[in-house]
């Protein structure tokens, strides 16, 4: 089959997002299976073989890493008489809308994936709490309207199949969680070289993801000093950017922990996988993950995770592979970190099991299902 993928945002950004569709393309790709990305420009033109058409963007200042594609002009020509067979797209704004009119314009069916609650976003927007509740209304409303247009969607987890439903999306529905490459976390001789590049030394604790306000990552932070009581040694490394890192700097000043928190900035896959390897453990605090990749990516390396008892991650993570607190209350995320750090025994159990966990969860499990959905659709159109 051939796939059209139309996506607000792509390489060179990095988040979950474009790690969803970068896999499932890739994966598309080793299947048999023709995949073209629609995106924003700036960017590279190919990745791994696979051709990025780019269109028109601004930054968008409210929060200045997503890039607003403009309604790109003449796109069809991209798509017309190519033999494409699936038009799928991963969000509600402008090229989202384009994949829409290409799909009925070329009377091609059209998947969608929910991969963000838009009216997260709102908060960006405005600091009154009337706006920003009106905002996230309208928000739902506007993102059901696009939806519903659709001819199947697809979530990454239970939780948010639900989600979106009580909040008037009415179309078929599909879970299909992203998924990882086993094969990318292993063979790995020596990872201990990352404490050189980092300047990490002794024991640490692991966070992996964008920095966005939503990410909750002030909750880890204020989390340390309790901790530190017990282990006055640790360390705290938390990877990537995002707009919410020069507050999270200035609250590690605030607090004192100059010396006890270590932000590396965006890393490599191969530093990534190697922080997760030598890292005791993972926390995510988020309240907005829709599937928690960065979960799975943790649990792959055989380390366990503590994570925040919100939206999907309680689906990932379980008293067998870690452990969950419950959202923004630092003090019990301190406690269940001071627990797994001091108990090796316990540490290395839930190590196991987490590794399980990321097993029965693979990218090449999840393209299958895709392709699945994507032939059904096809025949049926």
């Amino acid at each position: 089959m051939k796939i059209a993928m139309f996506t607000e945002t792509f390489l060179p950004q990095v988040n979950g997002v474009v790690t969803s569709i970068s896999s499932f393309s890739e994966e598309l790709t080793r299947q048999g299976h023709k995949v073209e990305i629609f995106a924003p420009a700036p960017g590279d033109k190919e990745f791994n073989g696979i051709k990025v058409h780019r269109f028109r963007s601004l930054t968008f200042r409210p929060y200045p890493e997503f890039r607003a594609a403009l309604p790109p002009v003449g796109i069809n020509k991209h798509i017309k008489g190519k033999g494409f067979d699936i038009i799928h797209t991963h969000g509600p704004f402008a090229l989202g809308w384009a994949g829409w009119w290409i799909a009925m314009r070329n009377k091609l069916p059209l998947v969608s994936t929910f991969h963000t609650p838009i009216s997260d976003y709102v908060e960006y927007l405005s600091k009154d709490k009337n706006v920003i509740s009106l905002g996230k209304k309208l928000a739902w409303l506007y993102a059901a309207r696009y939806y519903n247009r659709c001819t199947h969607m697809i979530t990454p987890s239970e939780v948010i199949r639900k989600l979106v439903r009580s909040n008037g999306v009415r179309v078929p529905i599909s879970i299909i969680p992203t998924g990882i490459r086993l094969d990318d976390f292993e063979g790995m001789a020596d990872s201990s070289y990352v404490r050189e590049k980092f300047q990490i030394d002794g024991r640490f604790v692991f966070h992996a993801g964008r920095l966005s306000f939503e990410k909750n990552v002030d909750d880890i932070i204020r989390a340390m000093p309790l901790v530190l009581k017990k282990h006055p040694r640790l360390k705290l490394v938390i990877a990537s950017k995002g707009p919410a890192m020069g507050q999270l700097k200035q609250l590690t000043k605030q607090l004192g922990l100059d010396k006890n928190v270590v932000f590396t900035g965006y890393v490599e896959q191969k530093d990534l996988i190697a922080l997760y390897k030598e890292a005791e453990l993972a926390v995510i605090a988020s309240g907005a993950e829709t599937q928690g990749l960065v979960i799975t990516e943790a649990m792959a390396c055989g380390t366990p995770v503590i994570g925040a008892n919100a939206l999907a991650i309680p689906e990932v993570i379980n008293n067998q592979n870690g452990f969950l607190f419950e959202l923004h209350k630092s003090k019990e995320l301190a406690e269940k970190i001071i627990k797994l750090l001091s108990n090796d025994k316990l540490r290395k159990k839930l190590a196991k099991n987490a590794r399980k966990t990321a097993e029965r969860s693979t990218i090449e499990e999840s393209t299958k299902k895709l392709v699945k959905l994507y032939a059904g659709l096809r025949e049926n159109s």
